[in-house]
């Protein structure tokens, strides 16, 4: 497998995914929202660190190329235009 910043992204937001992916299952599954009472440090890091790093993996992964597509299509379109 080549190891390039497309594959080392997608890595990286699959696999903080998973984390949440697990946190909220445990917390549907066993039917407790407080589940992790005696680690409240835990609930924080989900909440913030990995919520933010699949948040901004996802917008630089999937969203910036769409951008960036998107706004070479509307130049060419403005050039042709004139």
């Amino acid at each position: 497998m080549a190891r390039n910043w497309n594959t080392i992204l997608r890595w990286i937001h699959l696999g903080f995914g998973m984390i949440i992916s697990v946190y909220f299952g445990r917390i549907t599954f066993t039917g407790d929202v407080n589940v992790w009472d005696d680690n409240p440090g835990f609930t924080m890091f989900v909440g913030q660190a990995v919520m933010a790093v699949v948040f901004w993996t996802g917008i630089i992964k999937w969203q910036l190329p769409r951008i960036k597509k998107w706004n070479r299509k509307r130049q060419k379109a403005k050039v042709a235009e004139v």
